[in-house]
């Protein structure tokens, strides 16, 4: 049995090594080239797109959703063990029917304080999720 002439490659007899080599770019008084400029210049450009686009879409109106988004957050056990207690000590009296509606209103009027004593009573611009910084604060 023989086995078929292999076929010759296009490439055989090239080589990258023997092409002449590249003339260095050209560097300006920061250092930098023309082609690193031009990457600067479109991640910049990619940057104010992208706040741009969060910002419409902060403005833009949200669908109404049969539930509320879910917010979690860390308590220490024993705070959240007296929130409950007070709602269900006071749940005739104040109105609070479930931990997310106490929660809420109790959240939402410490905004409006913040509101009324650092921006005027304006609120504050809007900050998507994920844009606050993320995991454990150092020294805790």
């Amino acid at each position: 049995m023989t086995r078929p002439t292999p076929r010759r490659s296009s490439l055989a007899g090239s080589s990258p090594i023997t092409s002449p080599p590249a003339e260095p770019a050209a560097v300006d008084a920061t250092g930098w080239t023309k082609d690193q400029h031009d990457e600067a210049d479109q991640a910049e450009q990619m940057r104010e797109m992208r706040a741009v686009e969060a910002e419409q879409a902060a403005r833009r109106p949200q669908p109404k959703r049969k539930y509320p988004a879910k917010v979690s957050f860390y308590q220490e056990r024993a705070d959240t063990d007296r929130i409950r207690g007070a709602i269900l000590h006071t749940m005739a009296t104040e109105g609070s029917r479930s931990l997310s509606q106490f929660i809420n209103q109790a959240v939402m009027a410490e905004v409006e304080r913040l509101e009324r004593k650092y921006n005027g009573g304006q609120p504050f611009p809007a900050v998507g999720a994920r844009e606050l910084p993320q995991g454990r604060p150092m020294g805790e």
